[in-house]
């Protein structure tokens, strides 16, 4: 009887811990399915500021964009590229107020855009990730910049059309009269060398990082300026190693973050 009864308590105290454990797990699975999934990080991902943004000026069109890497912030400000430097300490972020940008002349729109976005940066003093949404937050916790995670993938996809591109020191322009692009799809990239259609492998193994594979092209015969344009053009893809994209433009750049290929959306 004695054994008997050991055995039943030892069932009944299984049981009880099989029950907790199960509500212990039904409760985790629930939190799991309510709490955001971070899919994004300051660091490391592209930004896109999101169309409902309120910058005080109209947005529609422009395109804004902002990458935290390596202590700076860098990206479009609608009308030109801009970079500066910025810390982190646990949610705290500080943007310095020495930015750095280009000086091209854009229509009145994209220049309101840039001047007010700029305005805003120095004045960051949080952040905030909520899955796919990076906000950047004032002194009094509200949102100043809002942010949508670009899908890499999505926005890469498609053809490109050459506008320069630099195999070493010297960027290169396209010769008159001949196509030089790129389509991106499913991992194959292929397009016009001016001259033979090339295509090979791409990965997006990280965050802005690409890496362009072997490349082969048909053996058509061709001028020596084409031929040469060709040569240099598909070893200026194979130095890419990260890329900067917005819906109209796309930049590979070599491991000095100086230009490999510049293309616009064909």
């Amino acid at each position: 009887m004695k054994r008997f009864g050991i055995v039943r308590l030892a069932a009944a105290i299984g049981a009880l811990v099989l029950a907790a454990a199960a509500c212990s797990s039904g409760g985790s699975e629930a939190a799991t399915t309510t709490r955001p999934k971070a899919v994004g990080t300051l660091v490391g991902t592209q930004w896109s500021l999101s169309a409902g943004a309120d910058l005080g000026v109209p947005t529609v069109g422009v395109t804004v964009t902002a990458e935290f890497g390596n202590a700076r912030i860098t990206g479009s400000s609608g009308c030109n590229t801009y970079s500066g430097s910025y810390r982190v300490a646990g949610s705290a972020l500080t943007i310095g107020s020495n930015i750095a940008a280009t000086r091209v002349t854009c229509p009145p729109g994209p220049t309101a855009v840039d001047q007010a976005y700029l305005a805003r940066l120095p004045r960051v003093k949080s952040f905030a990730v909520r899955g796919t949404m990076l906000q950047l937050l004032g002194a009094d916790g509200k949102a100043l910049l809002v942010y949508d995670a670009v899908d890499a993938v999505k926005a890469i996809a498609g053809t490109w059309k050459v506008v320069n591109y630099s195999p070493a020191a010297a960027i290169q322009t396209v010769i008159a009269g001949s196509a030089l692009d790129a389509t991106f799809a499913s991992g194959k990239v292929s397009g016009s060398t001016g001259c033979n259609q090339f295509s090979g492998a791409y990965t997006l193994p990280g965050a802005s990082a690409i890496k362009i594979g072997t490349l082969t092209q048909t053996a058509k015969g061709c001028a020596a300026p084409l031929q040469t344009q060709e040569q240099q053009y598909l070893a200026a893809l194979g130095l890419a190693v990260t890329y900067r994209v917005t819906p109209t433009t796309l930049t590979l750049l070599r491991p000095d973050g100086t230009v490999a290929v510049s293309f616009t959306k064909g």
